[in-house]
Formats: structure tokens, C-alpha cells, sequence
């Protein structure tokens, strides 16, 4: 009986609460729908930026780690020749830009949502970006010192003023080469510490099994670069130390259509 007088057609204050009710569900609703998708979107969107980013993070990590170790070789060579009041030309030293490829960090330095990249990340991303624009920049004043080498004619005497000015001015434009490729290293050096923090973060996101799936591409697609088996056991233990020294033999035979048996060279040559 009570019911019924609650949920008479008379009692219209009952029915306009019902219909309030039934109103703020279909939005609820609606709105976990809504926030479902865009979780989703956020989850896409942060796992095709993670991949792009340690694809393009590793090329750092790698590259610059030999340019770093190349230029420091080159700074102390280049030191003995000015220790010894000389110089050596530098005509030839020139990079043409756009040299590295940083689309996909500035992309998610630009992402305004922290869903797919967070404050964490997004530090370690302006620290890589900031060392990679020091290093381009580097390179073009080494390019602009390279072009200021003058060469001296071979029959100009020493003792001509012209010989001295020109003489005078390659001496000095050397010394700021050799500058220039110290700070080349030692910013290199940076780019790759940069890298390896960075990469720490996109690992643990990943997880260790799509990481190692991307680091098994990334090994495959530069299959080219190491000379021999050894060598390129010896690199990826270098970079891809989760990967055993069996796993990445059979990776580079695979890759190189070398035929894995008891009677394979180890050095697959």
C-alpha cells in the first residue's frame, strides 16, 4: 500500500526524483565511457611514443658514445701538434645539417597531456634535447672555423708578410678547432649520458619484454655495422646487456642467412 501511493501517477515530486536519477546515471555512465576511451587513446598514443622514442634514443646512446671516444682521441692529437706551436689543415671538417634525427623527442616535449608523457620523463627529455642542440651548434662553428683555412701557396716564402699573416691566421683559427672538438666530445659524452637516463625510464615503462623486442629490431637493423660475429657480440653485450652471447650469435646468423650448426666458424667468417 505504501508503495504503491509513493509511486502513484498523483505523486508526481516521486516520478521527477526517478527521472533525476535515471538522468544522472546516463551521464555517469556516459562519462566512464568517455573517460574509458580516452584512457585508452592515452595508452595507444603512450606506447607508439615510447617505441618511437628508444628507437631514436638507442641511435643517441650509440652514436654518441663513439663520437665521444673519437673526439677525445682527436682533442689530444690535435693538442701535441699546438703544444709544438704548429697546426695541421682542418680545410676538410664540415657537417651538413640536419644531422641528427630528434623528431620524436621534440614531439613529446610538445604532448600537453602528462598521461603519456609525465613530469619525470618529460625532465630527462629536456636535459637530451638541450645537450643535442649544444652539440648542433658546435658542429656549425667547426663547420664556419673549417671554411676560414686558408692554404698557402707552396712557392710563397716564409719570410713574406703574406706567408706570415695567412700562417698566423690558420694558427689561430687551429686552436679554436681543437676547442671546438673538445667541446664536441665532452658534449657528446652528455648526449649519451642523457640518452642512457632517458632509456632507463622508457625500459621500465615498457616492461623487459617489449624492451628486449625493440632492442632485438634495433640490432637487426644495424646488422651492418659490425665487420664480423665477434664484433658484434662485443657491441651488443656493450648496449644490450640483457641478451646472452648465444642469443645475439644466433640474431646476427639469422640476420646474415649464416647457417647456425656444430660446424659454423664461431667468428662467422
Amino acid at each position: 500500500m505504501f508503495l504503491r501511493k509513493i509511486f502513484s501517477s498523483n505523486n508526481k515530486f516521486v516520478w521527477v526524483i526517478i527521472d533525476l536519477l535515471i538522468v544522472i546515471i546516463g551521464v555517469y555512465c556516459a562519462f566512464l565511457i568517455q573517460s574509458y576511451a580516452e584512457d585508452q587513446k592515452n595508452k595507444k598514443e603512450r606506447d607508439r611514443v615510447e617505441t618511437a622514442l628508444k628507437f631514436e634514443i638507442e641511435a643517441f646512446r650509440f652514436v654518441m658514445s663513439e663520437v665521444s671516444a673519437g673526439m677525445g682521441s682527436y682533442a689530444k692529437e690535435l693538442n701535441e701538434i699546438r703544444a709544438e706551436n704548429n697546426y695541421v689543415s682542418f680545410a676538410d671538417y664540415r657537417f651538413i645539417e640536419p644531422q641528427y634525427d630528434y623528431q620524436t623527442v621534440q614531439y613529446a616535449l610538445n604532448l600537453q597531456s602528462s598521461e603519456v608523457v609525465d613530469f619525470q620523463l618529460y625532465n630527462v627529455l629536456q636535459k637530451l634535447f638541450v645537450e643535442i642542440k649544444k652539440i648542433e651548434h658546435a658542429e656549425r662553428l667547426l663547420t664556419e672555423v673549417s671554411a676560414k683555412y686558408r692554404t698557402i701557396p707552396s712557392n710563397l716564402r716564409k719570410s713574406t708578410p703574406e706567408y706570415k699573416l695567412t700562417w698566423s691566421e690558420n694558427y689561430d683559427n687551429f686552436i679554436r678547432f681543437a676547442t671546438l672538438i673538445a667541446d664536441r666530445g665532452r658534449i657528446a659524452e652528455r648526449v649519451a649520458e642523457a640518452s642512457s637516463e632517458a632509456l632507463v625510464l622508457l625500459n621500465e615503462r615498457m616492461g623487459p619484454k617489449k624492451t628486449k623486442e625493440i632492442e632485438k629490431q634495433i640490432f637487426v637493423q644495424n646488422i651492418h655495422l659490425p665487420r664480423n660475429e665477434e664484433e658484434a657480440v662485443f657491441l651488443a653485450k656493450k648496449y644490450f646487456p640483457k641478451f646472452s652471447e648465444e642469443e645475439i650469435r644466433k640474431i646476427y646468423r639469422e640476420a646474415k642467412g649464416i647457417k647456425s650448426d656444430s660446424t659454423t666458424n664461431p667468428t662467422g667468417e
